[in-house]
């Protein structure tokens, strides 16, 4: 457990509970053969002889002077460094630097988070031409920082906001080897972000990879932060990828969508959807721009790999839960399980709108990057985190081998009785107890504190039951002496991960229950929650729950047989736990056979391959509480016109 817990939990507690798209396209890039959308940061590239060094972003928080409760964002998110930003927030925030060599000059880019002003910045380059860190160095000037070995310092100080880049070029330095150093500035202040400084950047004081640039700025030598290239490879145009290693890492993506101002970080953020309610902990994103991080565990094992979702609770980031060694060896050595932890773009966006967003974007950036097994991908999250699990496994099921929520919020304070629920919502959008049928194939281990102080019994009391009455195979945990920290704080996480270990995804049940409703989606972040399994772009008649209860026969349908169990353990603390397990099926034999009850659907499609129905001929019973038309993928089609219930064969012509 990173030491910071400690300090920030009791500020935790205080503090509670927990633009249409702007596109813009990237800056010039020197070369296609690398991938230039998606980085471990502190990486460093050579791309048809463009050394490319990739930042952390948002770590700009300069020197660690030992400020109490300098905050980032939210209690739980606090750097290490305590420098601020009087204004042209983000602005000296280095996304990326390259260098090219082009006749007798050395062509320089710095990359920026933001840059509202031409002269608001200043970017400084120093080389040491023959690797030599006893001779040269000294101050970098008026930046007040030094460093050892250096022969040819450089600052550059105006930049094009249009693409947030400042460049120039110098005389090509001599030497063969050099040793490179950079650094961004405020103009008229401190020194931000220093460039070079490896993938294992530290998250133990700070939560913003920026541990080690926090010290050594403190101390004013940055001597430690560089990187050595071969001059021959950049003029010969060599193409050297970094390598990757195992462990914790910061990863960045480039993301389509940007909220106004289209770039950079606000530390008062944007309110939600919500707007400003004057709760607790309301929905509220303070990540802008493009480029988004995300934290990631890499397990030494080969691959393919699983993949865990850790999504963070309220007013924690990208590195909560990730950077301790019980969660890495328990959901990541163990199962071999990539841990993956997205921003979502602030520590309140409760992964809906574009929080969702980052979610969705950070699961496809690790599939198209890693060797992951799509019928091994969990859901999972803690406190705020655990509202995200349950939204995102029940309304993308199909997409899900199981589910953990730690503390879980299921969004609403109370759901008690029915007049009660929705009262105290609080920053969620939907309340997740409405969408327990979903979860019918995605097994669900659930893990609750009888002391929480923020995530009330009357609250996941009802989730408990609603999973009992509605839901699918699960393992609901009670701690009766635990409080809301007790599980993060202990950093064991061993029951939940043997629960889930070796679950695959269920691909194409013969039953989907599913329900959904237009305003948990978000149409300009192009997210529609309009499918599950073989039923897809389902659509309402009205603003209410779309219900689909449909059953296919097509595949030999096997219902399940369940029996309840209780167990009990010590770990963490002691606990009890009801499960319902799965003991078997029942034998149903193959029929081209449709069932469906629709609530509130105007229509939907039926894949036939994958339901099993593309026989000639297709026995159907529907029950509708109004017109709808089914289509099927191989071109038949059913309409009913009224209320009713309807049955009949369907030929294929």
């Amino acid at each position: 457990m990173s030491p910071r817990w400690g300090v920030l939990l009791a500020v935790a507690l205080v503090a509670g509970l927990i633009g249409a798209p702007i596109p813009r396209e990237a800056a010039a890039q020197p070369s296609a053969r690398c991938n230039h959308r998606s980085w471990i940061a502190g990486s460093v590239d050579l791309c048809g002889g463009v050394l490319i060094y990739r930042d952390y972003v948002y770590d700009d928080y300069g020197a660690d002077e030992g400020r109490p409760g300098a905050q980032s964002t939210a209690p739980l998110s606090n750097p290490a460094g305590d420098k601020r930003y009087a204004e042209d927030v983000n602005s000296a925030d280095l996304v990326d630097l390259s260098l090219r060599v082009v006749g007798d000059r050395l062509h320089v880019t710095f990359e920026l988070n933001a840059l509202y002003n031409p002269a608001s910045t200043v970017a400084a380059l120093a080389i040491d031409t023959d690797n030599d860190r006893s001779t040269g160095g000294g101050e970098w000037r008026d930046l007040a920082v030094r460093s050892e070995g250096w022969d040819v310092l450089e600052t550059f100080d105006v930049g094009d906001p249009a693409t947030n880049v400042i460049k120039g070029h110098i005389p090509l330095p001599p030497g063969d080897r050099w040793r490179l150093q950079a650094l961004t500035a405020i103009k008229a202040g401190p020194v931000m972000n220093v460039a070079f400084r490896g993938t294992n950047e530290e998250t133990t004081v700070g939560t913003w990879w920026e541990d080690k640039q926090a010290a050594a700025l403190r101390e004013g030598d940055i001597s430690q932060f560089g990187h050595v290239v071969d001059v021959a490879d950049m003029t010969a145009g060599v193409t050297r990828p970094a390598q990757e290693t195992p462990g914790l890492h910061e990863r960045v993506y480039t993301s389509r969508y940007t909220m106004k101002p289209g770039e950079g970080m606000s530390y008062e953020g944007r309110f939600g959807r919500h707007g400003d309610t004057g709760r607790t902990c309301e929905q509220e994103f303070h990540f802008f721009g493009r480029y988004q991080p995300y934290g990631i565990y890499i397990p030494d094992n080969a691959g393919p790999h699983g993949m865990q979702l850790a999504m963070h609770g309220c007013s924690a980031n990208h590195a909560s839960l990730i950077d301790q060694p019980g969660m890495q060896q328990r959901l990541g050595e163990e199962v071999n399980r990539i841990i993956v932890n997205p921003l979502g773009r602030g520590p309140y966006g409760y992964y809906s709108d574009i929080s969702e967003r980052d979610v969705l974007d950070v699961m496809r950036d690790v599939h198209r990057n890693y060797d992951v097994d799509r019928d091994q991908v969990f859901a999972g999250g803690y406190s705020m985190g655990g509202y995200g699990a349950y939204r995102m496994a029940m309304l993308y099921p199909h997409r899900f081998a199981g589910l953990i929520s730690w503390v879980g919020f299921t969004g609403d304070c109370l759901n008690g009785p029915a007049q009660q629920r929705n009262s105290c919502p609080s920053g969620a959008i939907g309340n997740v107890i409405n969408y327990v049928p979903n979860l019918r194939h995605v097994p669900s281990a659930m893990l609750y504190m009888g002391q929480d102080e923020l995530v009330h019994m009357s609250s996941w009391h009802e989730m408990n039951a609603r999973f009992l009455r509605e839901g699918g195979p699960y393992a609901f945990y009670k701690h009766p002496a635990g409080d809301h920290f007790t599980l993060a704080l202990a950093d064991d996480w061993s029951k939940e991960a043997r629960y889930t270990a070796g679950r695959t995804r269920v691909r194409n049940p013969g039953r989907v229950r599913f329900r959904t409703r237009s305003f948990l989606g978000n149409e300009r972040y192009n997210i529609a929650h309009d499918r599950a399994y073989w039923i897809s772009k389902i659509e309402g008649r009205r603003k209410t729950f779309i219900d689909i209860n449909a059953r296919s026969r097509g595949c030999g349908w096997d219902p399940p047989r369940t029996r309840i169990v209780t167990r009990e353990g010590p770990d963490p603390v002691p606990w009890v736990a009801e499960i319902r397990k799965i003991v078997g099926h029942k034998d149903a034999r193959r029929r081209a056979k449709l069932r469906m009850k629709l609530d509130n659907v105007r229509q939907l499609r039926i894949d036939t391959k994958r339901a099993c129905l593309a026989d000639k001929r297709i026995d159907y019973w529907i029950q509708t509480d109004g017109p709808v038309t089914i289509r099927f993928s191989d071109g038949r089609r059913l309409r009913f016109d009224s209320f009713g219930r309807y049955s009949g064969a369907l030929k294929r012509r």
